[in-house]
């Protein structure tokens, strides 16, 4: 079983659903990560050639951990993704068409970071174009969902998951998202889980034509 995995930037990957890509690498399923920006507009000061170069070094160290089988980057612009929804769609397009893939997570549509928003319209969208039809589950990464339709324990993928997340070092100098999805796993765990960890996701699917 193919899942595939849409980042608007190197770290959301793992912030949002590194847990879930364990479970889904423990069932025997190969993992495919798309990063539709390289992140290029995080890294202060530095060109934007050296700091696409340092943020996808991170995100190949983090898909290590992760145990993900294929890395993509499309190298949109960072900070820009919104106004180029229709350039993502249709590369998320050929890649859904080409791996035909059972289950696509990418960011819920109520993110407030645009980039976030745009990469689930994107996702939505390339569901829709391809023809293909597959489960889309939308993940956390800055905005909590307020409603939620899963809950995915991880209690046996927590600790890769944050090592992964501290493979973005680059990211943690200004944000601990280390400290943060710690907290919110074990918020979800308790709270909706039952268990120590867990993620949840908001249901964007199934999409794609009748009876397929």
């Amino acid at each position: 079983m193919n899942v595939l995995v849409v980042a608007p930037h190197p770290d959301d990957e793992s912030i949002g659903c590194g847990g879930a890509v364990g479970v889904h690498r423990a069932e025997g399923s190969a993992i495919t990560v798309v990063w539709l920006t390289s992140g290029e507009a995080g890294t202060g000061p530095m060109t934007i050639d050296e700091s696409r170069w340092l943020r996808e070094a991170e995100a190949l160290q983090a898909a290590e951990v992760l145990g993900v089988a294929d890395t993509l980057f499309q190298r949109l612009p960072d900070g820009r993704l919104d106004q180029q929804v229709d350039a993502a769609t249709a590369q998320l397009t050929g890649i859904i068409s080409r791996l035909r893939p059972h289950t696509v997570y990418a960011p819920h549509a109520g993110e407030d970071h645009p980039d976030h928003r745009a990469a689930h319209t994107a996702t939505a969208g390339a569901l829709e174009a391809s023809g293909h039809t597959a489960e889309l589950w939308g993940y956390e990464v800055w905005t909590p969902l307020s409603n939620f339709d899963t809950v995915l324990p991880i209690d046996d993928h927590m600790d890769r998951k944050l090592r992964a997340i501290r493979c973005h070092r680059s990211q943690l100098e200004r944000y601990r998202f280390d400290r943060a999805a710690e907290g919110l796993g074990a918020h979800r765990g308790a709270l909706a889980g039952g268990c120590r960890y867990a993620e949840v996701f908001a249901r964007g699917g199934p999409i794609g034509p009748p009876g397929e």
